[in-house]
């Protein structure tokens, strides 16, 4: 039972348990202090790569707190199945990218979506290049 509740957790957030040594902190508690920097990190991010306004930043900001919130509650929650955390998972970052798609003009959509892409292909290797500095 152990193995399978081992098995779905890994399945939630594969890298989370890179480098855990037995009896170390669950990665939850590891991972709850610096999700506040880890949503001001990624409106840099977006802030720089889509040239938000201040407004934009604000309206944001909210967005990525709860998709957050809601993704570690998810990870604590060990009675879902596997599968259905990964559905619950996908749905929470679609509807957070859906809200913040409405915040952003036209081109920062455009601009975002073809960042997306990039970055898929990089992870899938479909980009014609090997990746650099690994």
């Amino acid at each position: 039972m152990a193995a399978c509740l081992l098995g779905g957790l890994v399945g939630i957030g594969q890298g989370m348990f890179a480098g855990q040594e037995a009896g170390g902190p669950p990665p939850t508690a590891r991972r709850a202090r610096p999700a506040r920097g880890q949503v001001e990190r990624e409106l840099q991010r977006m802030s720089q790569t889509l040239n938000l306004t201040d407004d934009q930043v604000a309206r944001i900001r909210p967005i990525l707190q709860i998709r957050n919130k809601q993704l570690k509650d998810l990870r604590a929650n060990s009675s879902l199945p596997q599968g259905e955390a990964r559905r619950k998972a996908t749905a929470i970052r679609k509807s957070a990218r859906q809200q913040i798609d409405q915040i952003l003009t036209l081109e920062q959509r455009e601009k975002q979506k073809a960042l997306r892409r990039g970055m898929g292909q990089r992870r899938s290797g479909q980009a014609g290049q090997a990746p650099q500095n690994q």
